[in-house]
Parts: C-alpha cells; sequence; structure tokens
C-alpha cells in the first residue's frame, strides 16, 4: 500500500473513501482487502474503515463527517457519546442519529442518519476529541439538556459532571451565553441539582422524577453503617429516613442476588428507614 494513502487514512482517523483507495489500489485489490478485514465497511457507501481501528463509536462518526465532506464538527449526543456521558451509550451509532454543526446549504437535511444543523453560537470553540472535532464538554452538555428529552436531561448533567470533563461553573457559564435559545430555561432550573455522585442514568433520571413532582431535593448515595455493617442507598431524604432504590433487571435475576437484595432491604428498614424501590415502569410511565 503507498505511503501516501497511509497518511491520508492517517490524517482522516483512520477512514477513508473508496476514491482515495483507488489512488493506490485496483478494485479488485479493495475487494481482497475488505475481505481480509485490512479495511472494512461503513454504514456509509464508498467510506472505509482501517480495520486496526478500535474505537469503533469515534470511527463511525470520523466516517459519517467524511461523508458527509466539508468542516463539520460533531454535537449533541454525538459530541456527548465522544466525550463519554452520553447517557445512550448503549445503543450507539449508527442505529441512533448523528448529529453535527456545518454550512447552512446543509441546514436540517436528514441524510440516512445523519443530521447538520446551523449554529448560532459558531463552532470557533471546537475541540479535537478522539480525532473528532466536536463541540466542548459543557456546551455538549447544555445542548443536550436543551434540545433533547426531558428525562435525560438532569442525567445528561449528572454523567457530565461525573466525567470532571466540566464543572459546574462550566455548566452555568454556558448556560448564560446561551440565554434566549430554545430549552434553556431546563438549565436553569437543572444545572444547580446535577450531582456527579449518581452512578447511573436511571438513578438520575428517577431523582429527576421526585423533583418534577415538587418533592424536598434527595442526598445521593446516602451512606448507612451499624455495628460494622455498611451499605447505601442510591438516595434518600435522611430528615425522614426514607430512602428510593432504582432496582434495574441485571441486579436480580439470580437467587443468591435476590437473597441478598431482601437481606439488605430487611437491615435497612429495621433501623427505621422506609426504603422504596422504582423500576423503569415508574421512571418511563
Amino acid at each position: 500500500m503507498r505511503s501516501g494513502l497511509l497518511r491520508t487514512i492517517d490524517r482522516q482517523g483512520g477512514v477513508l473513501t473508496r476514491d482515495q483507495a483507488l489512488t493506490a489500489a485496483t478494485p479488485a485489490e479493495v475487494r481482497r482487502l475488505l475481505r481480509r478485514g485490512v479495511w472494512r465497511t461503513s454504514p456509509w457507501p464508498g467510506i472505509y474503515v482501517d480495520g486496526a481501528v478500535d474505537d469503533a463509536a469515534a470511527a463511525v462518526v470520523r466516517a459519517a463527517a467524511l461523508w458527509l465532506g466539508g468542516d463539520l464538527v460533531a454535537c449533541h449526543s454525538t459530541a456527548a457519546l465522544l466525550w463519554g456521558f452520553d447517557v445512550h451509550a448503549d445503543a450507539p451509532p449508527p442505529g441512533r442519529g448523528l448529529h453535527f454543526l456545518g454550512p447552512p446549504d446543509l441546514d436540517n437535511r436528514r441524510l440516512r442518519g445523519l443530521q447538520v444543523h446551523p449554529s448560532s453560537l459558531g463552532t470557533d470553540d471546537a475541540v479535537l476529541r478522539r480525532g473528532v472535532w466536536c463541540t466542548p464538554p459543557a456546551r455538549t452538555a447544555c445542548d443536550v439538556v436543551r434540545l433533547g428529552d426531558p428525562v435525560d436531561a438532569l442525567a445528561t448533567l449528572d454523567a457530565a459532571l461525573r466525567t470532571e470533563w466540566c464543572t459546574r461553573e462550566d455548566l452555568t457559564a454556558v448556560r448564560i451565553r446561551q440565554r434566549g435559545l430554545r430549552g434553556v430555561v431546563r438549565l436553569t432550573d437543572l444545572v444547580p441539582l446535577a450531582d456527579p455522585g449518581a452512578e447511573s442514568p436511571m438513578e438520575s433520571r428517577m431523582r429527576w422524577r421526585f423533583l418534577l413532582a415538587g418533592l424536598p431535593v434527595p442526598r445521593v448515595q446516602v451512606e448507612l453503617h451499624d455495628g460494622g455493617r455498611r451499605h447505601r442507598l442510591d438516595l434518600g431524604w435522611e430528615d425522614r429516613l426514607v430512602g428510593a432504590e432504582f432496582d434495574g433487571l441485571e441486579a436480580h435475576m439470580t437467587r443468591s442476588q435476590l437473597a441478598a437484595d431482601r437481606d439488605r432491604h430487611n437491615w435497612v428498614t429495621e433501623r427505621g428507614w422506609c426504603l422504596l424501590h422504582f423500576t423503569a415502569v415508574d421512571v418511563y410511565p
């Protein structure tokens, strides 16, 4: 393989076009390289990914940007995925849509699961992350909160703080810059309540439901200990001795897991706490 093509692939973060491949190989050689796994196809026609690239999510984003062409910046949930605080990371691209900021002539055109948005804030603050230009962490989190599903808003802020890529002060500064944009009131309400101690998106979503219902702000990861034994609740109101737990299916799949859970529940309630259990049915009514 010609060194010029290798440099091109490296410069593009491990992706290349079919036309670029054909500058150094015949069509038959390209097919052979694909069969051998030296390159692999991407979800977009005529775009290949270097088989040595193991960051699959970032590679898909880079391939999408190459297919779209132009100077694009990953944004919204796509940038959140690259920064590590996408609360739907269990559904990787391209099954979900990919989002970019780009030139006005691509405004709001849906292209095979790709959406390019104009930006009133510009892209001068773009940061290179995992080989992809994307919006900075705090701006990314705020964009997801403003424009995404309300049930994911607090979970996104919690997750963004947990990664330590941004601080509450960073989020507040972005909220001020985004004043007047659609959905910014969510940031005003939720940034002060975000907590990096929340350990999962579902715990955060459960907490958001409580806040939406007008309940007092609970403390996350409440620790109880007595006689050398220690347990931690997802969240609780210590002045009322009320705790809440989110129960996912994976935590109660075996008899031993169920027995341990019941033993823990009994230990907590024997110490005067009311321990409430919630599932996805309660979070997504």
